[in-house]
């Protein structure tokens, strides 16, 4: 069956939904930016406290979502985002030092991190039983955090790489994600490309090619629906909102979530 990216609207919301095609179930969510109370540069529905927002506004935000997407804040487990290569198993809610990404079987359990041109990386399989969700900047890409979230995945649900699936949400790409020719070179060579005197780094194909690495067949993996700066109206970007916005939500749950198709 496989999975696919599906752009859905609940209410005042919009988001992006991993849905397994035929059943429909909802594998996992990534927030846009329409809705919400948030206001200036973070305008619509900001989900970090951690940026400069307004507290009660982006509190009402978290409200709002949790409360369309039938969620409980207090199930969530957060990886503290550091920009570095750590997974873990989560097994409680709550912040995970170190970490900038997780993996659960645990029912009940969600997990989410915040975005803004960085890669959310979503690990699966087709009964959604063992879910992993990473943050995948430049330095956790170049580190090989998508590789070492599969490897969890496979080790902790006995599954094989041929067994999964993995997502990359909405993130910053190919086309936008310009870099200086010394950052870039952090990154393996085939992901850097020069484009009329610009060096930019291709992300997506990156952490793509770490899946492929760890057994996860090139047909299994989901390249992102959208690119966050090409729509900064649709996103929160921080490359093209000059680094003061706003962050998108990924949300992953085992299980999936209870989100059923609007169409």
């Amino acid at each position: 069956m496989g999975f696919a990216w599906f752009q859905e609207n609940r209410g005042a919301l919009s988001f992006y939904v991993l849905r397994l095609v035929g059943p429909g179930s909802a594998a996992a969510v990534v927030t846009q930016r329409t809705g919400g109370f948030s206001k200036g540069v973070y305008e619509g529905l900001n989900l970090s406290l951690r940026v400069g927002d307004d507290p009660r506004s982006v509190r009402r935000n978290r409200r709002l979502l949790a409360s369309t997407l039938g969620l409980n804040e207090k199930d969530c487990a957060w990886p503290e985002q550091v920009h570095g290569e750590s997974v873990l198993y989560a097994d409680a809610p709550g912040r995970f030092s170190g970490a900038d990404g997780l993996a659960s079987s645990k029912p009940g359990l969600w997990m989410a991190i915040l975005v803004a041109d960085c890669v959310p990386v979503f690990v699966l399989d087709e009964q959604l039983s063992f879910v992993g969700l990473a943050h995948a900047g430049r330095r956790g890409t170049a580190l090989g955090i998508t590789r070492n979230l599969v490897e969890l995945v496979k080790s902790k649900a006995d599954a094989s790489g041929q067994a999964l699936t993995v997502a990359l949400g909405p993130s910053i790409g190919g086309c936008c994600y310009e870099l200086d020719t010394r950052t870039a070179s952090e990154l393996p060579r085939p992901f850097v490309k020069e484009r009329n005197g610009k060096t930019f780094a291709d992300l997506w194909e990156a952490n793509a090619a770490q899946a492929l690495s760890g057994g996860v067949p090139a047909d299994n993996i989901l390249l992102p629906p959208a690119c966050t700066c090409c729509e900064p109206q649709m996103f929160f970007s921080h490359r093209a909102h000059g680094g003061s916005t706003g962050r998108q939500m990924a949300i992953a749950a085992p299980g999936g979530l209870g989100l059923q198709r609007n169409d």
